[in-house]
């Protein structure tokens, strides 16, 4: 065997968060095995892998975590391909990731003769993005653009956008938002989805970077670093703000709003859960996304004023 071929069958945010795992089976394996990555997402999100992206073999079953065909090992990156580990850890967080690529990385060693070992430390797997993959055009306009917002109080980044896999409510937080950032204008919030307002002190995202990319989650996330607070639905745009830089700095902010799976007291589906992180971390369960109950509402604008303190 020669080859390896990463598969995931599903969405921008499911690349990042397993990426570390697959940054070590590239960094760690001889030099003449060939690596590639089958997704149907944007291939630049990929791009600090430095291996070659292909559109997605469908016949490929998204359900089995590892698949031999000819030379060729195709490993499934999908955090649902183990579904025994993955409802056993609550969903999709480092406790998962974990178990799941210990069973991997014993597959790849059986194939390859290899010796790969899970580190230690759960921590050296949180996402990493190679700042200087993304558009340096994009870069400086960003840059350009926090200059003069560093005067504000604080700046608050709210990932507003529809999640797409019914991890949270799809409400653009409008109603909540905008007397927020009436009754704090020395606050500078910074939305990736429009609402029907507009103040001084909210910017968008794809407003102040004009990538010309089909995606701006890098641009998203090399932003995040430079605000003080990042607040989200665990869709796409707050996952790729979840990297290895933004936890642990200690004077970040995160808030998660997460769906509550019943079967679980606390909220399990978070990257946070199964790692030590320097930054303030909270999650607000959200008891009904579709229709948000009274509490679900009161939850939400008293997290989003909690924030700002």
């Amino acid at each position: 065997m020669n080859k390896i071929v990463f598969f995931n069958h599903y969405h921008r945010g499911d690349l990042h968060t397993s990426k570390e795992f697959v940054r070590q089976v590239i960094k760690e394996l001889p030099d003449d095995i060939i690596f590639e990555y089958q997704h149907d997402n944007p291939p630049e999100l990929l791009d600090d892998l430095n291996i070659k992206s292909t559109p997605l073999l469908h016949t490929l079953d998204k359900k089995n975590p590892v698949v031999k065909i000819e030379n060729t090992l195709y490993i499934n990156t999908w955090v649902g391909s183990q579904w025994d580990i993955f409802c056993e850890h609550g969903g999709i967080n480092m406790n998962t990731f974990y178990d799941q690529w210990g069973l991997l990385f014993k597959a790849i060693n059986k194939f390859f003769d290899s010796n790969l070992e899970l580190y230690s430390k759960k921590e050296k797997y949180l996402p990493v993005i190679d700042w200087n993959s993304i558009c340096e055009t994009s870069k400086k306009e960003i840059d350009k653009w926090v200059v003069p917002h560093n005067k504000k109080r604080k700046k608050v980044l709210i990932c507003n956008n529809n999640p797409i896999s019914g991890q949270s409510f799809s409400s653009n937080m409008q109603e909540w938002i905008e007397p927020l950032a009436k009754s704090n204008p020395d606050v500078q919030f910074i939305l990736t989805d429009a609402i029907d307002k507009t103040m001084k002190n909210i910017s968008y995202t794809y407003s102040i970077s004009t990538n010309k990319n089909e995606s701006d989650l890098r641009e998203i996330s090399y932003l995040s670093t430079m605000c003080d607070v990042i607040i989200g639905k665990n869709s796409g745009p707050y996952v790729y703000c979840e990297t290895y830089t933004n936890y642990m700095n200690k004077d970040k902010k995160f808030i998660s709003y997460n769906t509550k799976n019943p079967q679980f007291d606390t909220i399990k589906e978070t990257m946070s859960n199964g790692v030590k992180h320097l930054c303030e971390y909270t999650t607000v369960p959200i008891i009904d996304p579709n229709t948000l109950t009274v509490a679900d509402r009161d939850m939400i604008k008293k997290s989003l004023s909690e924030s700002l303190r």
